[in-house]
Parts: structure tokens; sequence; C-alpha cells
């Protein structure tokens, strides 16, 4: 089969015929290395065979500025203290197996949420009662940054009194719960 009824069919009948110009054929260059000897290991390798790395940040830091969770800024951000009382209700109830810890998937860091659905399955393991309602008796907001909230609250919890400390960031729009402590 030959080019040339192919170039002339899309060059026109009308076209002179087409004539190739002299070409070189050259072999293909040999990429590989050479084989080992069997059993034996260069003292050093060839640096011609070395293959580079892929530079991947698997930390979770690392998003695409565009499109990752993008910080936001306290005027755009409902109260903290009606939050903060919403969600710490939302959490020891999660945490006693009333609620599903999905449920908090929107406004608690993974890592949080993954702990506080653990308590809730070890409470309902145990056929944990719950404790009672729930009061929070006082409720502390403290803004240090813009975007950045953190609560220290009393709560009334199980017939005790005890400390809840946490930390809201402003993420995309909402408050995201990034640390949490119980005492």
């Amino acid at each position: 089969m030959s080019a040339q009824p192919v170039l002339q069919a899309f060059r026109g009948p009308s076209a002179a015929p087409f004539r190739p110009s002299h070409l070189t054929v050259l072999p293909i260059p040999d990429c590989e290395p050479t084989p080992l000897p069997q059993g034996e290991r260069p003292a050093t390798p060839d640096p011609r065979y070395i293959q580079g790395s892929l530079a991947v940040d698997f930390r979770r830091e690392g998003h695409d500025v565009l499109f990752g969770p993008q910080s936001t800024s306290r005027q755009v951000l409902p109260d903290p203290e009606l939050w903060a009382r919403r969600l710490i209700t939302a959490i020891l109830e999660s945490m006693d197996g009333l609620r599903p810890a999905n449920q908090l998937g929107r406004w608690v860091a993974p890592d949080l949420r993954d702990q506080i659905a653990q308590s809730g399955v070890l409470a309902r393991q145990r056929h944990q009662r719950p404790g009672g309602p729930l009061h929070v008796r006082a409720i502390r907001v403290c803004e240090p940054v813009d975007g950045v909230a953190e609560v220290a609250a009393v709560i009334g919890y199980r017939s005790r009194v005890r400390a809840l400390a946490l930390r809201m960031s402003g993420v995309d729009g909402r408050w995201l719960i990034t640390a949490l402590e119980i005492g």
C-alpha cells in the first residue's frame, strides 16, 4: 500500500504527484541497562538509570489553594456561643450512643468524629443508659484570631458537673470543631 493515493486524495485530483525526499532510517536506541552477571551487585549504581520520585503531600494541610477547605472570616460566621451550645449537646448525645456520629460530620473534624463515634459504640455495647438531660450551666467564648473561637463550658451531665473545652475554626462558611476536651 502506498501513501501516494491517500495524499493525492487529500490534495485533490489536480495536484502534482507527491515525491518524498530521501529518508534515513535509524535504529531504535537501546535504553535498557546491561544485565548484571548472576549474583553480582555494582558498587555504585549507574546514575543514568536511577528513577526519580514523585513528590506527594499526604498531610491534611496539603489541600488545593482554590478548591480545598477555605478559612472564613468571623464576620460571615454565626454567633459562636449559640453554635457551641448546640454542638456540645449533639456531641454528648453522640457519645452516649443516642445520636449517630455521622450527623456531626459537617461540624466536627474527621478525627474527632471518629473518637466520638467510638465512645458512642462503647456506650451502646455496655448498654449504658443516658445520664439524663444535659444542662450547659456556663459558657465562655474567646476569639483569639479572626475566624477562630475557643469555648470553655461548665456542663451538668450524668449527675456530675464537668468541664468542656473546644476550639472552633471558621471553614467554608461554617464553624468546624477542631479540638475537644472533656474533663
